[in-house]
């Protein structure tokens, strides 16, 4: 489906929750939009949806389906709500069945999705358009993938993580313009846990915590000269379980918690500390933005998390297996737990990983023609 062809109410609804700052660069898209978004009963609803310091917009992925959701911080307690249910409608069926997709990585209102059924797609959520991308041999259970740019001009990475020791990853890129993989001559033999393969788009390339000889380091992809780089942690580093962030529009965020074993599956969390970095070519200079104790448990699934500077509050999300309430709100002594389906107590948790990522509306669509490089 194309912008155009999206009915008024479904684009209304959707900006109706963009801060106002990010709305300008939509309305020179048509004079549709334009007197849309300019008219009273879009600014009734904008000024409903919106809360005065505007906070951002948030994608979950939640039973392996796509929300639009709107964290309130400035509730007491804090709130989440969601805005919009996104539905990936599925080629493969004649009817309207929506896809389950089981793992998002965004960049730049993209998000390449894996289905349950192993399937790899590139989604604008806003738009509904899609790209399905086949696999050069075949698509397997351990890879995970990354979504990023040089120049405008968007690349897919696929790891395939080997499971015999001694480990050497192999690699592969899609280059959505030419439409093809090709194999990156490069192997390598550093460890991602796997509730670190998720990465975070930054800048246009991904950032993971991963391990070599037992000592974690930040690894970076750059899509431009599709290289790999090493990067610091804070010094000294001894957290166990890791996650990356993007503060603001600029800032490399890192989560680490350090844990006591609490159950088989689930981790007693003794201390959890944000660091906000920057980086100076291949130094990361970082310093620490909230340190949160003694609060809850983690998941070995994983976590995901957006964090806020100005009020130093963090946001996480988390499976258990115990209950629905997967968003966790720790700001200060204020620590709330939220389902935002508020789905009945007695309805039992989804077996289904769950993820939460800072998102903003995009224009982006995909489709092959020439690179921006080379216009």
């Amino acid at each position: 489906m194309e912008w155009g062809n999206l009915p008024g109410e479904m684009i209304e609804e959707i900006f109706s929750w963009v801060p106002a700052k990010s709305l300008s660069r939509f309305q020179s898209t048509s004079k549709h939009w334009q007197a849309l978004l300019k008219s009273e009963s879009f600014a009734k609803k904008h000024s409903a949806n919106n809360a005065p310091d505007e906070d951002p917009l948030s994608i979950m992925l939640i039973d392996y389906r796509v929300f639009l959701v709107r964290i309130n911080l400035h509730d007491d307690p804090p709130s989440v709500k969601v805005a919009y249910q996104f539905n990936l409608k599925d080629p493969d069926h004649k009817s309207s069945q929506v896809a389950a997709i089981r793992k998002v990585f965004h960049c730049d209102g993209l998000l390449l999705c894996t289905t349950k059924d192993k399937r790899l797609v590139v989604w604008n959520p806003c738009s509904g358009e899609t790209k399905w991308v086949k696999p050069r041999d075949r698509y397997k259970k351990h890879d995970y993938y990354a979504l990023g740019s040089s120049c405008k001009q968007y690349k897919i990475l696929r790891v395939d993580s080997q499971k015999i020791l001694p480990i050497k990853n192999k690699y592969e890129i899609y280059d959505l313009t030419s439409d093809s993989w090709r194999v990156l001559g490069a192997t390598t033999d550093w460890f991602l846990a796997k509730y670190r393969r998720g990465g975070i788009s930054f800048k246009g390339n991904t950032y993971w915590v991963a391990t070599w000889s037992h000592t974690d380091f930040l690894l970076s992809f750059d899509f431009s000269t599709e290289m790999f780089q090493s990067l610091s942690l804070p010094h000294p580093y001894s957290h166990s379980i890791s996650a990356l962030s993007v503060v603001g529009e600029n800032k490399l965020c890192l989560l680490g918690t350090s844990r006591i074993y609490y159950s088989s599956r689930d981790l007693h969390v003794s201390e959890t500390t944000c660091w906000v970095g920057n980086s100076l070519g291949s130094i990361m200079s970082w310093s620490e933005l909230l340190t949160v104790k003694d609060h809850s448990e983690v998941n070995l699934n994983g976590l995901s998390f957006l964090a806020d500077e100005q009020s130093k509050t963090l946001v996480y999300c988390n499976q258990s297996p115990k209950n629905n309430k997967i968003v966790h709100i720790v700001r200060g002594d204020t620590y709330v737990k939220v389902d935002p389906l508020d789905r009945s107590s007695t309805i039992r948790p989804s077996s289904s990983s769950s993820l939460l990522l800072n998102y903003v509306p995009s224009l982006v669509q995909i489709k092959q023609g020439k690179s921006a490089c080379d216009l």
